[in-house]
């Protein structure tokens, strides 16, 4: 209630007694009162601007008072993890923390190679006639590919084959005269035989006349008919056997001949296996099962052994190049797992280190390591960049979700519900203490790890056991009140 106003004071001229009355002096100028301005009014008016500035600064410092009173009693408690008076504890979300395999692991951009990827050329020389595929098939091994103009090879085969029939009919006719030479000699072999016997007989027929004739029982004549007998067989035997010498050279002329007419026939088959294989060379076919890449011959172009017709790659296994900076060079090893990873951070393959470049390259300062990956569905393309994820470690760690973590001056903290009675938090109290058995929210700083999907790893300074809140974050100080949401 404001003060009640002072009245104003009234005028009050009092009556001049004549007794009491003292004279004025003549030389006293007497003026009118309402020619001069009293020493109170002219105060008053003075200091009328500085009780403005002053009513107007108490009135900042009540709103000011209010402003801190407001803030102190509902904002900062809300802001910083408290509860204003007759709002109660703060609802957030609890978890536990989970123990998962973590892996420490780095992900590089790798390219895609072959390790079957191939030029294909000819192996004989003429122009383009088919073309069996296009870009893109897939063939299997010994499939066709494409067939140059083969007439004149094909006439060449022809002819290797008459000169094997020829050497065929050359080895049948001299097998035939060399049958007859051996059948001859041994006609002569049984006429010797018969005239070795006649001459035996004759021998002794002379014998035996020479006795009687030394005995006179027989005439010289006879005798000398005997003798000549035997002279004749003689001769006989001496004629069938240089018939004998002469045959035996026939037979081995005639064994000459059909050695050469076979060494002719082997010649002409070689030839005829060599213009038929060469045949072969004109239809191209492919080395290995793989996938067509591109066509650099065309039907009717004239081609030769070096002229490169097509790729062809296999990618049923693909190898993987991957740059690792020389810093991570140092915890290279063989058999390191190694996935490919897709877009969406998925992995699509899994295999080994199965190489590591013992040089570093001067350009790029990195160690190439190459790993083999089965490419049986053909996912995967050769050159195909694609990342590659290198697993240095595989380990169990204590992964809490990333919403939980919160980072103030460089730090990384937890919140921790515990109750308020089992906390460090009954010696920063100020003011009334909660029931020892709410729950409060204890900041503990972590040391973080690896991130694994929407978790990150607590490699230092979080128990497994112990419930994290993992929401309203932001409005939470340590050791405020909190209740877990249903």
């Amino acid at each position: 209630m404001n003060p009640p106003r002072n009245p104003p004071h009234p005028t009050y001229d009092p009556p001049l007694e004549a007794s009491s009355a003292e004279p004025i002096p003549a030389d006293t100028a007497i003026t009118r009162s309402d020619d001069f301005e009293s020493p109170q009014s002219s105060d008053q008016d003075s200091s009328a601007p500085g009780r403005r500035w002053l009513y107007l600064i108490l009135g900042l410092l009540g709103l000011g008072g209010i402003a801190w009173l407001l803030y102190g009693r509902v904002v900062a408690p809300l802001t910083q993890g408290g509860a204003p008076p007759g709002f109660g504890p703060m609802r957030v979300s609890l978890a536990q923390p989970t123990l998962r395999p973590v892996q420490d692991s780095t992900d590089y951009v790798a390219n895609l190679g072959s390790r079957k990827s191939l030029q294909i050329q000819p192996q004989a020389s003429g122009r383009v006639s088919q073309i069996y595929v296009r870009p893109g098939d897939r063939v299997e091994a010994n499939e066709p590919l494409l067939r140059l103009d083969a007439t004149e090879q094909e006439a060449q085969v022809a002819g290797s084959q008459a000169a094997i029939n020829t050497a065929n009919a050359e080895i049948a006719a001299a097998n035939a005269e060399l049958e007859s030479a051996r059948r001859d000699l041994e006609v002569l072999r049984a006429t010797q035989a018969s005239r070795e016997a006649d001459l035996q007989f004759k021998r002794q027929e002379y014998d035996r006349f020479r006795q009687l004739q030394a005995q006179g029982a027989t005439s010289l004549q006879s005798l000398q008919e005997k003798e000549s007998a035997w002279n004749q067989a003689r001769a006989s035997l001496a004629e069938i056997k240089a018939q004998i010498s002469a045959q035996a050279a026939t037979i081995a002329r005639a064994q000459a001949n059909v050695m050469r007419t076979r060494q002719q026939r082997e010649t002409a088959i070689a030839a005829a296996n060599q213009a038929q294989a060469q045949l072969k060379y004109y239809t191209v076919v492919a080395p290995i099962t793989g996938v067509v890449g591109e066509i650099n011959a065309k039907v009717g172009d004239l081609v030769a052994s070096s002229t490169a017709l097509l790729d062809l790659t296999q990618n049923q296994m693909l190898e993987v190049n991957i740059d690792i900076p020389q810093e991570d060079a140092a915890r290279l090893a063989l058999n390191l797992p190694v996935q490919l990873i897709d877009n969406q951070g998925k992995v699509l393959k899994s295999g080994q280190v199965s190489f590591i470049s013992p040089n570093v390259n001067p350009q790029t300062q990195s160690v190439q390591v190459k790993a083999n990956f089965s490419n049986v569905g053909g996912q995967l393309r050769t050159n195909q960049f694609i990342t590659a994820r290198i697993i240095w470690e595989s380990r169990r760690g204590v992964l809490v979700p990333t919403t939980a973590i919160s980072r103030l001056a460089g730090k990384n903290f937890v919140f921790v519900a515990q109750p308020y009675g089992e906390s460090s938090c009954q010696a920063e109290q100020q003011g009334p203490p909660p029931a020892p058995d709410q729950l409060v929210a204890v900041q503990k700083p972590v040391d973080l790890g690896a991130i694994v999907g929407n978790a990150q790893e607590v490699s230092a300074g979080l128990n497994p056991s112990e419930r994290i809140v993992t929401s309203g974050l932001l409005q939470l100080q340590n050791c405020a009140p909190i209740q877990a949401n249903p």
